[in-house]
């Protein structure tokens, strides 16, 4: 499940992922996320931040993920992925080799260090 954040500087999309993501997560929460701050923002930052009780990602929505990624990637300009799995932060730390833009990864108990690092300060 993804879940949209708040609190977050205004070209900022910020989602929580718990238990099973889901290609209707995608369809219903996250595309229309990122397609809202596009609107009124030429590049946008992601808060990509993984629970404790995330569990996993079906088919349709890692491929979901993979077509989001090809067809938004030029429209980030820095990506955040918080999470306490080795095997999460490995993945991201790979798919960071080929987005054209900043990722960074933080264990959930630096978030403050990672919001920071987003916001560019």
């Amino acid at each position: 499940m993804l879940t949209l954040l708040s609190g977050f500087d205004d070209n900022t999309v910020a989602v929580r992922v718990s238990g099973v993501i889901s290609a209707e997560d995608y369809a219903v929460v996250l595309l229309p996320a990122i397609e809202s701050k596009l609107r009124d923002h030429v590049l946008i930052k992601l808060w990509y931040e993984y629970g404790a009780d995330f569990e996993g990602i079906s088919l349709q929505a890692l491929w979901d993920d993979l077509c989001l990624g090809l067809f938004h990637l030029q429209d980030f300009s820095r990506i955040a992925v918080i999470t306490d799995s080795v095997a999460t932060e490995g993945m991201a730390r790979t798919m960071a080799l080929m987005i054209p833009c900043p990722v960074a990864v933080f264990p959930r108990d630096e978030m403050v260090r990672g919001r920071a690092w987003l916001s560019g300060t």
